[in-house]
C-alpha cells in the first residue's frame, strides 16, 4: 500500500538557513528523515512524518538545552 507523505507531515522547527542546516544535521543523525520547505526569503521550515514527530522533538529539545 502506498500512503501519501505529505499528509501525515508536522512541521517541527523554522528558522535562518543556518539554524535549519543545523537541526536537520542533528534530525538526520537521529535517522529521522526530515523535509525542508522555504516558506519565505528569510524564513525555512522543517517537516518530520508524525510516527518521528516525538523523536524529532526531543532532538530539537535537547539542542536548545545543551
Amino acid at each position: 500500500m502506498i500512503t501519501n507523505k505529505k499528509k501525515n507531515q508536522i512541521n517541527v522547527f523554522v528558522g535562518s538557513p543556518w539554524e535549519v542546516a543545523s537541526v536537520k544535521n542533528l534530525l538526520s543523525a537521529a535517522y529521522i528523515d526530515v523535509f525542508e520547505k522555504d516558506d519565505r526569503l528569510d524564513a525555512i521550515s522543517l517537516s518530520v512524518s508524525s510516527e518521528a514527530y516525538t523523536a524529532a522533538m526531543r532532538v530539537i529539545y535537547n539542542r536548545k538545552s545543551a
